[in-house]
């Protein structure tokens, strides 16, 4: 599983190095295993610290659950960012309903982290949609609300990608943090996301079409 790990780490640190990275993408959880990911960033120098690529095509939800009551989240092949298979999400009534994955045992205190998420609606009409950091420190008096990356103008029937960067406080202990995908402006909308990376540091990487393309085969088996 190394040499598979291998391959895709040093794929995406090339695209790491060429496209200067910029953190991008969306799909399902898959934890990258930390001895790998070490062993892996011995061996290759600038590769990005890859903590979690979720691509779904496991054909699971890979630790996305749904985010609000009534709220459905699956795995479908109607549609993809990369790939043949996308997280659908369904049966929103709030605009923050929507999907979320569990980071608390994940991401580690005095990090930063840049997130990656593709996002896709049909709507006629442009939406605001976000990816937020719901989280709960020792030091909070009540559970707060972080934006990452929001945009007001984000079109229907083409992927977007949402990405920025989240930073946690050095000596808190995590007591809730999830990730999620919102509509805010639309509560009843429909949407696919896809292709979902979080790396260690400032600057991220993507998993573009052609990047999977060439390297599909590894993917599907990593997440098998």
């Amino acid at each position: 599983m190394c040499k598979k790990l291998f391959s895709i780490l040093l794929v995406l640190g090339f695209v790491f190095i060429i496209a200067g990275c910029t953190p991008k993408e969306t799909a399902v959880q898959t934890t990258v295993p930390q001895e790998a990911v070490k062993e892996v960033a011995k061996e290759v120098p600038n590769v990005p610290n890859a903590i979690l690529i979720t691509t779904f095509e496991s054909g699971k939800t890979e630790g996305w659950t749904p985010n609000g009551e009534g709220v459905s989240v699956a795995v479908v092949d109607k549609d993809a960012h990369t790939g043949k298979y996308s997280l659908y999400v369904t049966g929103r009534t709030a605009g923050w309903n929507g999907a979320q994955i569990q980071l608390k045992d994940i991401l580690k205190p005095g990090k930063v982290y840049s997130i990656s998420v593709w996002v896709k609606h049909n709507s006629d009409l442009p939406q605001h949609v976000g990816i937020t950091m719901r989280r709960k420190y020792d030091s909070d008096s009540s559970t707060q609300y972080d934006w990452i990356k929001h945009d007001n103008e984000v079109p229907g029937g083409k992927w977007v990608e949402l990405a920025g960067t989240y930073q946690i406080p050095a000596g808190v202990n995590i007591l809730d943090l999830a990730l999620y995908v919102e509509i805010p402006s639309n509560p009843n909308l429909d949407f696919y996301i896809d292709d979902v990376v979080i790396v260690e540091g400032k600057q991220g990487f993507r998993i573009t079409p052609e990047i999977f393309d060439l390297f599909a085969k590894y993917f599907r088996t990593y997440l098998n």
